[in-house]
């Protein structure tokens, strides 16, 4: 469900609340032809009230047929009495319905006769009804029942046509196929509504992903439901406010840097002054370790990552100049992949050059006896792996090494040297690139850093 968009899941519960209704529609549907009465089965309601209203009508006092006729009047039987007999040319005289109408009326009831129409007529018989008796042909419900009353009128009871049914046909289809038909229509137009309405809500999410706190990006034009329409006014208010709190923080860090720089040089100065050549020593390689300290945390606080999209550079050359500096050093490297031809990324070489420089000087520092660094190309994206055989990373600490400050405990420690930065910088490095930097376990045992960049098109 977590990658199912609001769309996706608004129309979820649609299409289920439909199904659910078609569902419910279709069952109540087939459960109410369940109970309509067919003459070969064990249900003959009609017939049985057709045969009590010819008997209660035949031993009534003439006075009082009246008052029977609007007792026994209902919604799946009518009756009615005329003074002569209808006409019945368009019906089917049914035998059997007849035989059962006659024995369930009792004697007296001799003139009884019974109709069904062509419409009504379905296929009887099977071994039932050979067991009883019954003649192995159509057969068909009951559509008319008359009778010959003593004083020589005629008692006529008619079946209601579509009283059977809670459920109405619609041209001639059940009324669940139209509730399936409805539904579909109804989900394609919610479908249509739905996008038009998150339309807003895609273009403001379009451009909060590319606010990178340099710029306010333009507000979309005011659009949509008034949630949506506020909401895109308070993500431009956000912007403008983090772009003024960015600048106001750059300032504050460039007054800050100008000041520090100015009292150490000053202190560089005197401590050269000083006479005793070991503490002079301690003075200036304090001072230079404190220098070092404050220019790289005032680099991570101002960003160091240069805007994205300056120009084309080439990741191999990159990772081939820094191992080639190692190697001068006669520190144990190897590289692989310097030769591949399309590993270029768009932005700023300098900035992924120290990013190259921090992951492989990592490596050389705590490595115990080999450096393994690799250029990849994979689809879309330009890899640089880095791997030593040190003592690797906990899997716990793997994604706090790129804190501010943060160092992992026994060997990666303060006595082995840096500021706690650098990782933090490669991050914000390539994360301005569109990229990211993860930590894992190397096959040595090591640390391996993996730098994924998108490739140059």
């Amino acid at each position: 469900m977590a990658r199912i968009s609001l769309l996706g899941r608004i129309m979820l519960v649609l299409m289920g609340a439909l199904s659910l209704l078609v569902v419910a529609t279709f069952g109540i549907d087939r459960w109410q032809r369940s109970q309509e009465p067919t003459p070969n089965g064990a249900r003959f309601n009609r017939l049985d009230q057709a045969a009590g209203i010819v008997a209660l009508v035949r031993d009534a006092d003439p006075a009082q047929r009246p008052a029977i006729l609007r007792a026994v009047n209902g919604a799946a039987l009518r009756a009615e009495i005329v003074d002569a007999p209808p006409d019945d040319a368009a019906l089917i005289r049914e035998p059997f319905l007849e035989a059962r109408l006659h024995r369930l009326a009792g004697a007296g009831s001799e003139g009884v006769r019974a109709f069904t129409e062509p419409d009504m007529l379905r296929r009887g018989g099977g071994p039932t009804d050979l067991l009883n008796g019954r003649p192995n042909r159509p057969i068909g419900s009951l559509a008319e029942a008359t009778y010959q009353l003593p004083d020589g009128k005629t008692l006529v009871i008619s079946t209601v046509k579509g009283h059977h049914s809670l459920m109405p046909w619609l041209l001639g289809q059940p009324l669940s196929l139209w509730v399936a038909i409805l539904g579909v229509a109804v989900a394609g137009v919610v479908t249509v509504g739905a996008r038009h309405e998150l339309a807003p809500l895609r273009r403001l999410t379009e451009a909060v992903s590319r606010f990178d706190g340099r710029a306010a990006e333009p507000a979309p034009a005011p659009t949509g439901a008034p949630e949506i329409r506020r909401l895109a006014q308070a993500v431009q208010a956000m912007q403008e406010r983090i772009v003024g709190l960015m600048g106001e923080r750059s300032m504050l860090i460039g007054a800050i840097s100008h000041d520090l720089k100015t009292y150490l040089t000053r202190m560089r100065l005197r401590a050269e002054g000083v006479a005793e050549t070991e503490r002079r020593d301690l003075l200036v390689k304090d001072l230079d370790t404190m220098t070092a300290l404050i220019e790289t945390s005032l680099g991570f606080a101002h960003g160091t990552a240069a805007e994205v999209g300056r120009s084309p550079v080439d990741l191999a050359d990159l990772v081939a100049a820094e191992v080639a500096e190692h190697e001068a050093q006669g520190t144990p490297i190897t590289l692989a992949g310097d030769d591949i031809p399309d590993a270029t990324v768009a932005g700023d070489a300098v900035a992924l050059r120290r990013v190259i420089a921090n992951l492989i000087g990592n490596a050389v520092k705590f490595g115990r006896s080999s450096v393994a660094v690799a250029v990849r190309r994979a689809g879309p994206a330009c890899l640089v792996v880095v791997e030593d055989d040190g003592p690797g990373i906990p899997e716990a600490e793997r994604a706090r090494v790129f804190s501010p400050y943060y160092r992992v405990e026994r060997s990666r420690n303060r006595q082995t040297g840096g500021t706690g930065l650098g990782l933090a910088i490669a991050r914000q490095i390539a994360e301005a690139h569109g990229g990211t930097i993860v930590a894992e376990a190397a096959p040595s045992g090591g640390a391996r850093f993996v730098m994924t960049l998108p490739a140059l098109a």
